[in-house]
């Protein structure tokens, strides 16, 4: 099943290319220490309807996403010489044994990233409304289960949707203003927020639709996401309306904790 899984979101992350970014779990800078970390599901169902009940519905898995700021740095950006910050992301997927989550070989991931600060805006554009579809990294670094960690060479932080399924999206709704999002750590007030999109080749569609809840009360920007990634196929000269849903994957994570107190887990190579 894991391996399954692995393969289904690596097909999906080489339709979707460079358009995804972080920007959407990291949405301001807080004070450097800090910390939050979500806890939720991830669950998967497989449709099947040459068969009697026409899916299978794949167990949940758990999943946490811890986000920190471990450090700061003046770093060259755009030819000038600009205040930077370490974030670093530790993302971990998989079964509930013994009270933790097993993550097996490739369940955990843990990314730590220069980003300037500049670029880190609570907007899907700029001033000059330019789509934000990156969050610009200086340098980093990627760790995958018990592997050594590796140089990023990307110039861009790309989690979606191996790491995090909540992609990019030229246009945000907003469907609700200050609400109560709901999470563990208390109560806040957030704006709630839409988006999707699509994806389309000769044989496959992927269709993803998030909410994210903002709210500066949290550190990064937001307390809760949900996410759903429907995948669909059908051959390659068919006519369009003959696509069939094949896939579907869905999480929701809830803010679950924050601190002050942030240590980096990853040694650089």
């Amino acid at each position: 099943m894991r391996r399954r899984l692995t393969m289904i979101l690596a097909g999906i992350a080489g339709l979707v290319g460079s358009v995804v970014s972080a920007q959407g779990i990291v949405c301001q800078i807080p004070e450097d220490g800090s910390w939050v970390r979500y806890e939720g599901t991830y669950s998967q169902i497989e449709i099947r309807p040459e068969t009697a009940a026409g899916k299978v519905e794949i167990d949940p898995w758990k999943e946490h996403v811890t986000i920190k700021s471990v450090g700061k740095e003046s770093a060259e950006y755009h030819g000038e010489q600009t205040d930077c910050r370490w974030i670093e992301i530790k993302v971990e997927r998989g079964r509930v044994r013994d009270g933790k989550i097993d993550t097996g070989l490739t369940g955990l991931e843990i990314y730590k990233v220069l980003i300037p600060e500049v670029a880190v805006i609570n907007d899907n554009v700029d001033a000059e409304g330019v789509p934000v579809s990156f969050l610009p990294m200086i340098k980093g670094y990627r760790k995958v289960g018990k592997e050594s960690p590796k140089v990023l060479t990307e110039q861009a932080l790309q989690l979606y949707p191996l790491g995090i399924l909540v992609g990019y999206y030229r246009e945000l709704e907003k469907i609700a203003e200050a609400v109560d999002p709901e999470v563990g750590v208390g109560a806040i007030k957030a704006d709630q927020w839409k988006g999707e999109i699509t994806i389309e080749r000769p044989n496959s569609r992927t269709v993803q639709e998030s909410t994210v809840w903002k709210s500066t009360e949290i550190p990064f920007g937001v307390a809760r996401w949900t996410s759903k990634l429907i995948r669909s196929v059908k051959d390659d000269l068919a006519p369009r309306d003959t696509f069939k849903p094949v896939t579907e994957v869905t999480t929701e994570m809830l803010a679950q904790e924050t601190g002050t107190d942030a240590r980096s887990e990853l040694n650089e190579p």
